[in-house]
């Protein structure tokens, strides 16, 4: 029962995938400059934290639009436990898969924990819409620099962050935007 529900999902996901991506051959990007691009985070943690939920989504949503892999994840767990959002463990998955493209201990321990609970039909048939979410807002569509670091304000080996950096066109940060923001901005 679950692998029908969850192949018929990914035919959904994958179609509407697919007709994004015709309408708009790619959402373009937004010049941000750093401070106003690191603001966006501030907003959307202390929104979650203040029980701002669907405020929070939608800027984590953009962050995670952007390329940013803190974001994917935050927007993937947001997904699996129904924060500001319809729950979909689908979607969760999904945002969690992208995070995880790049290689951090919490990225891939979250994908790990969902990965358990499929059947090898279940990973394969989810495959098709991580690869196309990935074409979409991946390091490599998105132009995003992630780089470990330590929150401690001293040196340390131990890695518990990843901050990410979109490309610098001059003086400003060239922000990826999400499909759908594109293709709402083309309609009269």
């Amino acid at each position: 029962m679950f692998a029908r529900f969850v192949a018929a999902t990914v035919a959904v996901f994958a179609l509407s995938l697919g007709n994004s991506a015709r309408a708009a051959d790619g959402p373009g990007f937004d010049n941000m400059n750093s401070v106003e691009y690191s603001q966006l985070f501030v907003d959307a943690v202390q929104a979650h934290q203040n029980g701002r939920l669907p405020e929070s989504f939608e800027i984590f949503q953009r962050l995670s639009c952007a390329g940013d892999k803190t974001a994917q994840e935050q927007l993937g767990l947001m997904y699996l436990n129904g924060e500001g959002v319809p729950r979909s463990t689908f979607k969760g998955y999904l945002w969690l898969k992208v995070a995880a493209e790049y290689n951090f201990a919490s990225f891939r321990t979250n994908v790990q924990r969902l990965e358990a609970a499929f059947t090898d039909e279940q990973k394969k048939s989810v495959a098709p819409a991580v690869d196309e979410l990935r074409e979409r807002y991946g390091q490599r569509a998105t132009n995003v620099a992630c780089n470990a670091q330590s929150h401690s304000t001293f040196s340390s080996l131990l890695k518990d962050a990843v901050v990410c950096s979109p490309k610098r066109t001059g003086s400003m940060l060239a922000v990826h935007r999400c499909y759908a923001e594109e293709e709402s901005a083309a309609k009269p």
